[in-house]
């Protein structure tokens, strides 16, 4: 991430020093995210990435921003978001999913830079009238840094799930990972000061723990906590509502599967996006531009 930083900040400084004009823009998003992940999903069997979302799960997100637009089609974005994801195994349509009885909320604190590339552009759209909107589709694609926090409700209070370490402590995890954001957006800018976007990206994580789940149920010598115990394994809630085709409790015992450790969780965020642009010219190109103005007037005779 350090070498990621640095190399960024190189590629930023050498694009500037020799650009003749740029232009920045900040703001704020609002929007809507969803999670990938062994909860829920949207059907009876397990579909493919962005496909195994669970709608009824699609939860908030808004945040902050700021970009440098170095040419026409080249730009780099800081953004910091927060964003809450769910999932639920009784949302299911899997068995196994809605004995299992799993359930989380997590809410994340991100900080990302992402490199746009404008592939197509168009100027002046409404050449008919007096106000000029500009119009750019990109595609990006970064890295950055996330702060999760998992929890669990349980007669009706919310529990943090790290600290209780529901898969034992062997399995304890932090509360911070790397994130390589990556997706597509549009936006429309208003006589070059109001800039109105949309965003699509999805976040490809280095955990498995946004949800709480991962590996193996853990003995309940090696839970911590009675709210640990409680909150590892949730299937007896599942067979207490009566339901029927449920598998056999034995799969819920201690050492059998509780998640898939073969795979990282994920989130997805949709942003409508409103910022404020600033056209400025860097000192390089001032005085570049200056040296040529006075050399054409000692050469102009009047």
């Amino acid at each position: 991430m350090r070498k990621a930083s640095i190399l960024l900040t190189i590629f930023c400084a050498l694009v500037v020093s020799s650009s003749a004009q740029y232009s920045m823009d900040f703001g704020v998003n609002l929007g809507a995210s969803n999670y990938v992940g062994e909860t829920g999903g949207s059907g009876t069997e397990p579909k493919p990435w962005l496909l195994d979302m669970t709608l009824a799960k699609t939860n908030f997100n808004f945040g902050g921003f700021y970009r440098m637009n170095f040419t026409r089609n080249i730009a780099a974005k800081m953004s910091f978001n927060f964003a809450r994801i769910s999932g639920a195994d009784s949302l299911s349509g899997i068995k196994t999913q809605i004995a299992r009885n799993l359930s989380f909320r997590t809410d994340i604190i991100e900080a990302v830079i992402t490199a746009e590339y404008y592939f197509f552009t168009m100027n002046d759209l409404s050449r008919a009238s007096n106000a000029r909107i500009d119009f750019g589709s990109y595609i990006f694609a970064g890295g950055g840094v996330a702060l999760y926090y998992p929890h669990a409700q349980y007669n009706n209070e919310w529990y943090a799930l790290r600290p209780l370490q529901t898969e034992g402590s062997q399995n304890a995890y932090d509360v911070m990972t790397v994130v390589l954001p990556m997706g597509a957006g549009a936006n429309f800018t208003f006589n070059k000061k109001l800039k109105l976007g949309i965003e699509f990206g999805y976040r490809f994580t280095f955990t498995d723990y946004l949800d709480d789940i991962s590996t193996r149920y853990a003995k309940e010598a090696d839970l911590p906590f009675t709210q640990s115990v409680l909150l590892a394994n949730r299937s007896d809630e599942a067979y207490a509502r009566g339901e029927a085709g449920l598998p056999d409790r034995r799969f819920f015992n201690p050492g059998t599967r509780r998640g898939n450790p073969d795979t990282y969780d994920g989130y997805f965020l949709a942003q409508i996006s409103l910022s404020y642009t600033i056209v400025s010219r860097n000192s390089f190109s001032r005085a570049r531009y200056n040296s040529i103005i006075n050399r054409r007037r000692k050469r102009t005779k009047f």
